[in-house]
This record gives structure tokens, sequence and C-alpha cells, in this order.
């Protein structure tokens, strides 16, 4: 899991493939540590509203 918060680091976005709206618990942490960092976060799916 730490090298792909290393790679969040250096990234300037990141882009989920959320196919058929799933996103797992790893990939749900990795959001939020991109979210927590300042980066962009886009979607291949939309999000179902909440």
């Amino acid at each position: 899991m730490k090298i792909f918060k290393r790679k969040i680091d250096m990234a300037d976005e990141i882009f989920v493939i959320n196919v058929g709206g799933y996103i797992g618990k790893a990939t749900k942490s990795e959001i939020e540590y991109a979210t927590k960092i300042g980066r962009k976060v886009d979607y291949l799916e939309n999000l179902p509203e909440s």
C-alpha cells in the first residue's frame, strides 16, 4: 500500500477506474489519501449521489 501512496505523492491527479461503480476498500483508502494531500480525483463512471 505504501508504494501506491508514494505514486500518488508524485502525481498531479488520479483517475479511478470504477467499472460498474465499484470501488474497493484499498482504492477508497487511496482516494482519501489523494484528497487529503490535495490531488484531483477523477472517475471513469460517475459516483451515485448520496
